[in-house]
């Protein structure tokens, strides 16, 4: 009987320390992509040099000489706010003279430059002022702890009541990619300011708990239970929430603002058939996709261009006219 309990208290000793460290690797915060958690099929892909990867590259530097152009010479501020539990969270903002606004929330382990190609080639070059945050634990904001997109939502709705006591006529469209998209789908749901008018999610995923389900499966080669559930109780006792909590589905039932879902039919990292889920989560308001044939994660609008920008911008003149942006 000794010999049984003093296994069962070692084994339950190596399965809180193994989903401490889990915590820590995916939720801790860490100022760059770490590339253990991209699926091995999707680095494979990332670095195979073909016809796609040649389109994307020779998109990606046609658009940079633009953005850099644009950043190199805008009227950039430095903007903060304190979230709801204290943390100093820090914005770029750009100014257009008029009422649009883009609030574009980048994706997980990065920071706001990473959304700079996409801010200036499609919202400045469309007349939108830009305020480009960092999330918490990102980049320049304060944080120890990533949100997966539900400490963030809070977050995108302080940031939109920033935007609208600086500007009571704003009209405000909120875009994100992969967390970014996540948190955006999430924060729909919330009690938002009535300046804003639509959102646009770029590969967002139906919640943490799935992402997480299908990282241990394909790094790790392991199953949910025990160890995701294990995982979950240090998350809420470490980074207050929990992954099932962090759902884009549960807060996309209580959103009624107009949503525009993308995603790359190629996505090996956040499954496009979570797509599928999201979009048929949301049950009110009207509501539009688009799957971006052959891109991978994060790579619709570099994949092609034209098609992603255009369905972008007849999406929003329903809600914003655009008529006299440059």
């Amino acid at each position: 009987m000794g010999i049984g309990i003093a296994i069962f208290i070692l084994l339950i000793l190596l399965l809180s320390s193994a989903g401490i460290v889990l915590v820590r690797i995916a939720l801790l915060r860490k100022d760059s992509l770490d590339a253990s958690l991209v699926p091995k099929e999707e680095r494979e892909k990332l670095s195979a040099e073909t016809e796609g990867r040649r389109i994307i590259a020779r998109n990606t530097e046609e658009m940079q000489k633009y953005s850099d152009e644009v950043f190199r010479n805008a009227p950039l501020e430095t903007v903060s706010i304190t979230s709801s539990d204290g943390l100093r969270l820090e914005a770029d903002f750009i100014p257009s003279g008029n009422h649009r606004y883009a609030l574009i929330i980048h994706g997980y382990k990065c920071d706001r430059k990473a959304m700079y190609l996409l801010s200036s080639v499609f919202f400045h070059e469309w007349g939108f002022s830009l305020v480009i945050p960092d999330c918490r634990s990102h980049g320049k904001s304060e944080g120890r702890w990533i949100g997966m997109g539900w400490l963030e939502k809070d977050d995108i709705k302080l940031w939109c009541e920033w935007i609208t006591k600086r500007d009571p006529e704003a009209e405000i469209i909120l875009f994100g990619v992969s967390m970014g998209a996540a948190a955006v789908m999430m924060a729909s749901g919330l009690n938002l300011p009535s300046s804003v008018k639509a959102a646009v999610e770029d590969c967002g995923y139906t919640s943490a708990w799935e992402i997480f389900k299908n990282e241990l499966k394909m790094l790790y080669h392991l199953p949910a239970f025990p160890l995701l559930y294990i995982f979950s109780f240090f998350s809420r006792l470490l980074a207050g929430y929990t992954p099932k909590e962090a759902s884009s589905l549960r807060m996309l039932k209580k959103s009624e603002l107009p949503m525009l879902f993308i995603h790359g039919g190629s996505d090996h990292f956040v499954s496009t058939s979570m797509l599928d889920e999201c979009f048929q989560a949301k049950t009110k308001g009207w509501k539009e996709k688009l799957i971006i044939p052959d891109a991978g994660h994060a790579e619709a609008y570099l994949r092609d261009p034209l098609h992603y920008f255009s369905t972008m911008r007849k999406f929003i003149e329903k809600e914003i006219s655009l008529k006299t942006s440059n």
